[in-house]
């Protein structure tokens, strides 16, 4: 549920750090948050500018530390490809956040297996539902692409349990292509999978999927899943810069076959079968 009504609350940075090149993660003292947030929210941040002007920016939940109060977001870079002065900030501002925005990205009952796919843009999206998956005791699989190595996201930035796969299109490191080369071999492990990204990785997973049959199965990798007929078991995050974070926009809407979804309100995660009526 979107708390977009409520007072801002005023949060410390007592940290930053990189998400993958370019991006960058904050790290802010707000434990009044913390219970409350799930793998999929975002935050709104409000920070006061030259001129009276207030600065409001959507970011990603990446990672939550309950012990410290600590929240970290990704600030992701604008749509319009301008510098964010948010890129700027320092560790003891202060910034002022509303939220959670969104819906947390749904979990697939009795899920062991889990398949991550995403590329540096989604990352943000989905590094708080790895490090939750981890913790639940879930197998996870990530599968991740970039142009060159440089772009990839660092492997200290995952739990060591994570299995990362890679493919670059230079083929500098891991395989040389792109996501929909890799994504056919672990699709029908998991009984759960998440892609994160632009289109074309998202398109690449929704094609993945559609060309494996639902049910349990022996896969290349040795192992079976246990998804069963039926169930909603790939979510797609389509990474979009998301404007005002109450649904009134529209800027972050993304057509389904039964309507339009808005990224802050009814998602970031929409079920597959949204798009294509199934698997």
């Amino acid at each position: 549920m979107s708390m977009m009504g409520t007072a801002p609350v005023v949060a410390e940075v007592v940290g930053l750090g990189e998400l993958a090149p370019g991006r960058i993660a904050i790290q802010l003292h707000a434990p009044s948050f913390v219970a409350g947030l799930r793998p999929g929210h975002a935050l709104h941040l409000l920070r006061a500018e030259a001129g009276g002007y207030r600065l409001r920016r959507v970011a990603p939940v990446t990672l939550l530390d309950p012990l410290r109060g600590v929240v970290e977001v990704g600030l992701q870079p604008r749509a319009d490809g301008g510098r964010d002065s948010l890129a700027d900030i320092r560790i003891g501002e202060r910034v002022a956040l509303t939220g959670p925005i969104g819906q947390p990205i749904p979990k697939v009952p009795r899920s062991t297996q889990l398949l991550v796919a995403c590329d540096g843009e989604g990352f943000a999206w989905v590094r708080l539902l790895i490090n939750s998956a981890v913790v639940e005791g879930r197998s996870v699989v990530l599968v991740q692409s970039a142009q060159t190595a440089a772009e990839l996201i660092p492997a200290a930035l995952l739990p060591e349990r994570v299995e990362i796969v890679v493919a670059t299109a230079d083929g500098s490191l891991g395989v040389r292509g792109d996501i929909a080369d890799l994504l056919p071999q672990y699709v029908a492990w998991a009984d759960q999978a998440v892609a994160a990204g632009a289109s074309t990785l998202v398109d690449a997973a929704r094609s993945a999927a559609r060309k494996h049959s639902s049910g349990s199965r022996t896969t290349a990798r040795g192992s079976r899943s246990s998804r069963r007929e039926g169930d909603a078991w790939l979510s797609v995050i389509v990474t979009h810069e998301v404007g005002c974070g109450s649904g009134v926009c529209g800027g972050c809407t993304v057509p389904t076959r039964t309507g339009s979804i808005r990224l802050c309100r009814e998602g970031p995660a929409i079920d597959v079968s949204s798009f294509d009526g199934g698997r």
